[in-house]
């Protein structure tokens, strides 16, 4: 299953799901973003399984995520699989150990 395409992004935080983000997957290229965040990066498929590194830059109002409120920059990790118009998975920022989120995609169109 192929996970190019446009996908919503959503993160699990204290209060459930949260809709983060619109992102693009096409070519291994990945390209995300909302009104206070972009992100740019690769992936990597292995059959069902897909791995996304990426750049993000907050750039409004930073947020707390992966249990620190300052990082305006921050390289992240998912680890995931695909099931048909889904993915889901978990994801990890370079340098923070203690933090890990969960992520789930939903494909919204075909690129």
């Amino acid at each position: 299953m192929s996970c190019e395409g446009v996908w919503s992004v959503e993160i699990k935080g204290p209060y459930g799901w949260e809709r983060i983000a619109t992102a693009f997957m096409k070519d291994g290229k990945y390209q995300g973003a909302s009104a206070s965040h972009y992100s740019v990066g690769c992936y990597k498929e292995d059959g069902d399984n897909l791995e996304i590194s990426i750049a993000t830059t907050q750039f409004a109002d930073v947020r707390t995520i992966f249990g620190t409120k300052y990082a305006d920059k921050l390289q992240i990790t998912y680890r995931c699989e695909i099931k048909k118009n889904k993915i889901t998975g978990t994801g990890k920022a370079k340098g923070i150990k203690k933090h890990e989120i969960q992520v789930r995609f939903t494909r919204l169109d075909s690129l």
